[in-house]
């Protein structure tokens, strides 16, 4: 909900109304000094809840102040008297409660509304939030007053060296940025909690310091045992010693490996070698049947052949023995011929086989010598390998462990002192006042990452508007929170004639990035005097193109919500605002008549008050 001033009136008892109104986009009170343009805005603020009191009621005669405004649910009229801590709200609308508000929170809680919240409500921000307003995530309500820092430049800041938007008390800064950023962003960052209080945070220090120290303590005796472990290797290179035994194993391994593969290739030939010898021990069993056939065949021939000699010498039976008749002579062939033919024929072969059988059992102990003596070969291999090479590969492998371990030790007792000494860094820490573990909250760190840069866009485009004379860069430093331009702070460029009008520029700045960026946006910018020192004299002062183009720039960014400039008369440079659309209220102090539609003699009738 966006709202602007309609009208502030200043009234007392006998006194005739002291009214001033204003309509939406640029209004420019301008006067005499002592005249009372600054009277209006500290009127403003006084209904505002935000000042105890703009004027002294026993020298002006007047008591109260009355402030309209216009939202676009209608208006509200507020009014509150000077001494009074509580503002009378009129109003029809439906989301704002009517009747007494309360100026400030008190401890055992508020009766009436707080006025706080109503001004809140009127930019968007209907549940009031509670700002984290120091690193240790302490949070109090956000406040109008702080937020109008941003859009109200007070006369007596307006020439401030330093950052006119900071408050003057460096540790409001956290809480004050914390306001801004819940403006632009709309988070008030729920889930950061509250850090504990020193004497809490102390104790529980002194707790963390006490175990720590009972942990470094078990840790250095750990360590102590693991040196007593690593003193056997003193004097030794361990990695090179370790390489050596690695290097040796290798070449044991790689010698297994070649003995084994040749026991490998002498069993495949003394498989071979066996199937041959089978082989041959069949043809020699079949030679031996064979020569065991031939000689029983010479026994029957020999047999044949006896018994052919002796049948030679036994006569014939003429007679039957049965009958004794005659027996006719009957012719017999011999067979001792053919017997020994046959007999000669087998003794032949019986010869041949002899040969062949003394070839085949000669090819059987060549065989046999072979088989013996790859055996022999294969056994010292196997022999070679099981009493030599694995034996000295398992001595080379527990030696590399025992380096290995070594080494593990080595690094464990490092870690062991590591760790020992970071806890000891962290209670030094705690010591110094540290507290890493501890969060902090850091509202800076939060802002939008194009921040800086828009902030940079917008200053530069602002100051090229208003003419600045040898503009080069223009850099918003989030340290200072201040604008810097062509590499210098304002300080250390110029004097006060530029001050007033950089910081003018500065607040513009934040002016249009809340109307472009904010969630919540506070639609209303107030300056007091931006030409200010002008008037004293100060010989650094702005030239006139500089500010007549800030004025022209005021016209121009009207659209933007409502702006109130208040500055002397004498300073302001020759512009027809009205033509541009400005309502301009002159303060005169005389009886002449204004150039201007709206002037008077002062704010305050009879009355000079500035």
């Amino acid at each position: 909900m966006a709202f602007y001033i309609t009208k502030v009136t200043a009234t007392g008892p006998g006194k005739a109304p002291a009214t001033v109104t204003f309509r939406k986009g640029l209004n420019l009170i301008c006067g005499v000094s002592d005249s009372g343009k600054t009277c209006v805005l500290k009127c403003i603020q006084f209904a505002m809840g935000v000042i105890k009191k703009p004027f002294e009621k026993e020298q002006t005669g007047y008591d109260s102040v009355s402030l309209d405004i216009m939202t676009p649910d209608g208006p509200i009229h507020l009014s509150r008297i000077l001494g009074k801590n509580v503002v009378n709200v009129v109003t029809e609308i439906a989301s704002i409660d009517g009747g007494n508000y309360d100026i400030d929170y008190k401890g055992r809680g508020n009766k009436n509304p707080v006025l706080n919240e109503l001004w809140l409500k009127l930019i968007g921000i209907h549940k009031l939030p509670m700002i984290i307003s120091t690193q240790d995530f302490t949070r109090q309500r956000l406040k109008w007053n702080t937020l109008m820092r941003l859009f109200w430049l007070k006369e007596q800041d307006i020439e401030n060296p330093k950052s006119v938007l900071l408050p003057s008390t460096p540790t409001q800064h956290p809480y004050f940025f914390a306001s801004l950023l819940y403006l632009i962003t709309g988070d008030n960052y729920p889930n950061g909690e509250e850090q504990d209080k020193d004497e809490i945070s102390k104790a529980k220090k002194d707790a963390v310091r006490q175990f720590v120290n009972s942990r470094i303590s078990h840790m250095s005796k750990k360590r102590e045992e693991l040196q007593k472990a690593l003193s056997a290797y003193s004097n030794l290179d361990v990695e090179e010693e370790m390489q050596k035994l690695i290097d040796n194993l290798s070449e044991t391994e790689e010698a297994i490996a070649a003995a084994t593969e040749e026991s490998k290739d002498l069993l495949s030939t003394l498989l071979n070698l066996k199937e041959k010898e089978a082989e041959t021990k069949v043809t020699h069993s079949h030679f031996q049947a064979l020569k065991s056939q031939y000689t029983a065949d010479i026994k029957r021939l020999t047999f044949i052949v006896d018994g052919e000699v002796h049948l030679h010498s036994v006569g014939n039976n003429k007679k039957c023995p049965f009958c004794d008749g005659s027996i006719p002579p009957v012719e017999r062939k011999p067979y001792i011929e053919a017997s020994k033919s046959e007999l000669n024929r087998i003794i032949t072969q019986l010869q041949g086989l002899a040969e062949s059988e003394n070839d085949v059992i000669s090819t059987l102990n060549e065989v046999r010598n072979k088989i013996k003596n790859l055996e022999e070969r294969r056994a010292e291999i196997e022999k070679w390998i099981e009493t030599e090479l694995a034996p000295q590969a398992d001595k080379l492998r527990e030696g590399i462990q025992q380096y290995r371990s070594y080494i593990q030790l080595q690094q464990e007792s490092t870690v062991l002192h590591n760790v020992s000494q970071e806890w000891i860094a962290e209670l030094q820490k705690q010591e110094n006042g540290e507290d890493l573990d501890k969060p902090k909250f850091k509202p800076k760190e939060h802002f939008p990452v194009d921040f800086n840069s828009r902030i940079d866009e917008i200053a530069y485009s602002i100051l090229t508007d208003c003419k600045y004379e040898n503009l080069n860069t223009a850099h918003f430093n989030m340290g200072t929170f201040d604008l810097e331009i062509n590499g210098y702070a304002k300080e250390d460029s110029h004097g006060k004639g530029y001050w007033a009008f950089i910081n003018t520029v500065l607040g513009l700045t934040f002016r249009q990035y809340l109307h472009e960026e904010a969630v919540y946006k506070p639609g209303i910018f107030v300056v007091d005097t931006p030409l200010l020192g002008l008037d004293q004299g100060v010989e650094d002062n702005a030239p006139t193109s500089m500010r007549t183009a800030l004025f022209q720039y005021f016209i121009d960014n009207q659209s933007e919500g409502q702006m109130i400039v208040v500055e002397n008369t004498k300073d302001l440079p020759e512009l027809d605002y009205e033509a541009g659309g400005a309502k301009v209220i002159e303060f005169t102090q005389d009886k002449y008549k204004s150039k201007y539609k709206e002037s008077r003699y002062g704010f305050l009738h009879d009355v000079y008050s500035n």
